[in-house]
């Protein structure tokens, strides 16, 4: 992480409200070397007590991306550079553990292939930083999804997980009123049944009835 970058997260920790909590507790870039077989990863960051994400990305070939998180829990895996659904990886597992001082993963050739080198980045879960959250589908425009930042979100990032759907994201530099997606070049794009023109708030976010953020008998995670 470059000093700007290091100091603005440390700054948004900081702004949490968590009294001796720094950057490194929250957020980590580790790079490693895949063997094939089970790996344990330590790199300081506790998200079998506190919660938060892991994504993954080979560096030397165009494998998917993949991210876990401890809300929708181990084996999960989602791919952002496609609009896949959910991935059941149990009998070959992306992620398959989460550690108080990192993470463990599985034989999955996308973030354990042998010989291949791998990023990995960590988002753990802390007020005024990140946070993940999981809702079903009610097809209702203002639906409330409440989170757990104790400050307004800079940026939301929804994903469909029981059906094939786009990538979208809320930017504050945006507005409500707009999206853009991760899986397209498709340009920022206006609609009301995405955030449902509501701006988000220290305790919720608010979606519209769009399929990509709330329809029945579907499941989400931001």
């Amino acid at each position: 992480m470059d000093p700007i970058t290091q100091q603005q997260a440390l700054a948004a920790a900081g702004a949490g409200g968590e009294a001796g909590t720094y950057v490194d507790d929250l957020f980590s870039t580790y790079l490693y070397e895949g063997t094939g077989s089970n790996l344990t990863i330590t790199n300081g960051i506790d998200l079998a007590g506190e919660g938060g994400l892991v994504w993954i990305k080979n560096r030397n070939t165009t494998a998917y991306h993949s991210l876990t998180d401890t809300e929708r829990g181990v084996n999960k895996d989602l791919i952002t550079n496609g609009t896949f659904t959910e991935q059941d990886q149990s009998s070959n597992p992306s992620v398959r553990q989460f550690n108080s001082n990192g993470f463990g993963i599985g034989t999955e050739g996308r973030v354990n292939n042998s010989g291949d080198p791998f990023v990995s980045w960590t988002f753990r879960k802390a007020p005024g930083f990140f946070d993940v959250v999981t809702w079903s589908g009610n097809s209702t425009a203002g639906r409330q999804i409440p989170h757990s930042l104790g400050s307004t979100p800079g940026m939301i990032i929804v994903k469909r997980l029981t059906s094939a759907e786009n990538w979208y994201v809320y930017h504050r530099s945006l507005g409500a009123t707009k999206w853009i997606k991760f899986s397209t070049d498709q340009p920022v794009s206006t609609s009301s049944m995405t955030w449902n023109d509501t701006e988000p708030t220290s305790t919720h976010f608010t979606v519209g009835s769009d399929s990509s953020v709330n329809i029945t008998g579907s499941d989400y995670v931001a």
